[in-house]
């Protein structure tokens, strides 16, 4: 299921690329909702395929941890597993601020400026992935086609080495995907005045801990640790302090998360 979603993403997002303009992205989104035939049910596909990879990996992830699959794995493939949980988040995120709306432009904003506080790392990561108030959408738009695309690449090779992806997952994804576009609208944000702007449902527990935290706790330190703690469960030594630290992680970021969308 999540790498036919992923396929349903990819397909869509082509297609919504022919007509989109990194040079004048909040234009080219509007026109794809109001002029393109069929541009405002396309985006909602890609947009619905978009929740569905990331609710997939989500379960797959947590699923992994509950039938003990780092008993199974080596370090490499576990590495490989956690990797892809930042990986697809942040090509989530490159693509909310790729249409350039008020919450889509705050949001690389507020990804940029956390972005130049790492250490070291801090400037080159933000050249490959935001460079938002120099080149506007450019390299978050770059990053997201072509980072979207060696995922699927790279999730066909190591999955289906010895069998291809059923037929019926990929109908299935189609048809919620599409479902879901019919009957869910996906709004835009103007550029106006807002005295609260929240980023995607995945960003609100950040921008929770941002308001109590430092920048560099709650922006780096805080969303890096889930990541750490699912890597290090697959060594013995750590695996119970690793797992322990995990859930205390996934209830408190559950936690402000669902607080953030209430709010």
């Amino acid at each position: 299921m999540l790498t036919a979603a992923l396929l349903v993403a990819v397909a869509s997002g082509l297609f919504l690329a022919y007509p989109f303009s990194e040079s004048a992205p909040f234009v080219s989104t509007v026109g794809i909702e109001n002029v393109v035939p069929f541009g405002d049910f396309w985006r909602r596909v890609h947009y619905f395929s978009a929740w569905l990879v990331l609710l997939s990996l989500l379960y797959h992830a947590v699923e992994a941890l509950l039938a003990r699959a780092y008993l199974r794995r080596t370090p490499l493939s576990w590495l490989g597993l956690t990797l892809s949980l930042p990986l697809l988040f942040i090509l989530a995120f490159t693509g909310y601020i790729t249409r350039w709306d008020e919450t889509g432009r705050l949001a690389g904003y507020i990804a940029e400026s956390l972005t130049l506080k790492i250490p070291l790392a801090g400037k080159t990561l933000d050249a490959l992935l935001f460079m938002v108030r120099e080149d506007g959408v450019h390299r978050a738009y770059l990053f997201h086609i072509y980072g979207s695309l060696g995922l699927l690449l790279g999730m066909g090779v190591w999955h289906f080495r010895l069998r291809r992806l059923p037929l019926s997952e990929l109908l299935l994804a189609l048809v919620l995907c599409c479902g879901a576009a019919l009957v869910i609208p996906v709004g835009l944000h103007a550029p106006g005045t807002y005295l609260l702007v929240k980023g995607p449902w995945f960003f609100v527990g950040i921008q929770e801990a941002l308001r109590h935290l430092r920048p560099e706790v709650a922006g780096l330190l805080f969303p890096l640790a889930g990541p750490v703690f699912y890597l290090v469960v697959v060594f013995p030594r750590v695996r119970r302090a690793a797992l322990l630290g995990l859930t205390l992680w996934g209830l408190l970021y559950g936690g402000l998360t669902l607080w953030g969308l209430w709010r």
